[in-house]
Order: structure tokens, then C-alpha cells, then sequence
């Protein structure tokens, strides 16, 4: 037993897919009474048969068998821990996506309140009133029709919500921070007015 064990931990990978091929044309010649040669030839062609002929052939063939299985669950679980890590990030990302969505159809809903007339406040000096009447209106008739700021280059676009895809969060984004930086700069604007009387 001992011997056998040994003859079995020396085992090389080419071997011991041989053998299991072996076995499985046995028993087939056994149960079809085909002769080995052509009994082994069927295995072979079946997708485990297949698979042992590339493990028999292939670049791990001078292995020890057992080396190569502790090797091969090493590498299942590495490659588990991979898709374990894809699968959480897929996760994360589809959760940012429906925040993201949820935040949007918020703001939407705001802006058809006429979110941005009451953020803009009075006129400065200077800036025509009808200006910024005009400006608040459009932003109003915008969110009514679904439709978002996006930057790209340099340059605003519009999309309905509803056509947005993952794909244009970083243009949704950069829409954002110029909005809030211009609106920011107008209200410091408006309260160093006020400083100055």
C-alpha cells in the first residue's frame, strides 16, 4: 500500500490523464464490446475526453500529479476570489448608478419647482432681470421635457434622463460642477454687493 502510494505521490500529470482515460475505454470496451484502441479513440473525442488529452499533452504533463492539484485548487481559488471581487464591484457600480438615477430624478423634480429662479435671487447690478426670468423659465421648461446638462470638451449637450447610460455620468458630472461653481461665484458676487453698502 505504502509503495503504491508512492508510485502514485511520483505520478505525473500525463500519466495519470492516461490512466484515467485507460479506465474510462475499458469500461466502454466492456460495455460496447469495441476493442480498447477504438474504445480509447471514442473517449478521447468525448469534452472530458478532450480535456484530458490537452492536460496529457500539455504544458504540465512533466508535473507530479500531486503538486499539480494542490497547484490547480490554488489557482480555482485565486481565480474565485477574482470573480468574488468582480461580482462586488459590478455591485458597487450598479448601486452608484441607481443613487446616481435617484439623485437626477430628484434634481428634475426640483427644477420643474423652478429650483434655479429661487437660487439665482435678484438681479445683480447690471444683469437685465429679464435675463435671468428667461434663464429660469428655460431650466424649468427643460427638467419638464426630462432633459439634463451634460459636458463634454468644453461643450453642453442635453439628454432626457431616461436616455442616460452609465457611460455619460463623467459629462453629468462636470455639467454639475459648473452649474454649482457659476452659481457659487454669482451668489459671492451678490453678497460682496451687499458688503459694499
Amino acid at each position: 500500500m505504502d509503495k503504491e502510494k508512492i508510485i502514485h505521490e511520483k505520478q505525473k500529470v500525463a500519466d495519470m490523464a492516461t490512466e484515467v482515460l485507460s479506465r474510462q475505454a475499458k469500461t466502454r470496451t466492456e460495455q460496447t464490446g469495441e476493442t480498447f484502441t477504438v474504445a480509447f479513440e471514442a473517449v478521447a473525442e468525448t469534452e472530458a475526453g478532450r480535456k484530458l488529452v490537452e492536460l496529457r499533452d500539455g504544458p504540465h504533463r512533466k508535473e507530479r500529479a500531486a503538486r499539480w492539484q494542490e497547484d490547480l485548487a490554488l489557482e480555482r481559488e485565486k481565480e474565485r476570489k477574482r470573480a468574488r471581487k468582480e461580482e462586488e464591484r459590478c455591485r458597487a457600480r450598479l448601486a452608484a448608478w441607481e443613487r446616481f438615477m435617484r439623485t437626477e430624478a430628484r434634481e428634475i423634480e426640483l427644477r420643474k419647482t423652478g429650483q434655479l429662479a429661487e437660487l439665482l435671487g435678484e438681479a445683480l447690478p447690471g444683469e437685465p432681470a429679464e435675463a435671468l426670468r428667461r434663464l429660469a423659465s428655460e431650466d424649468r421648461r427643460q427638467a419638464e421635457e426630462g432633459l439634463v446638462a451634460l459636458m463634454s470638451n468644453g461643450s453642453i449637450a442635453y439628454k432626457r434622463l431616461v436616455d442616460l447610460s452609465e457611460s455619460d455620468m463623467p459629462a453629468r458630472s462636470a455639467a454639475i460642477r459648473l452649474r454649482t461653481t457659476w452659481l457659487k461665484e454669482r451668489h459671492d458676487g451678490w453678497l460682496s454687493r451687499d458688503m459694499d453698502h
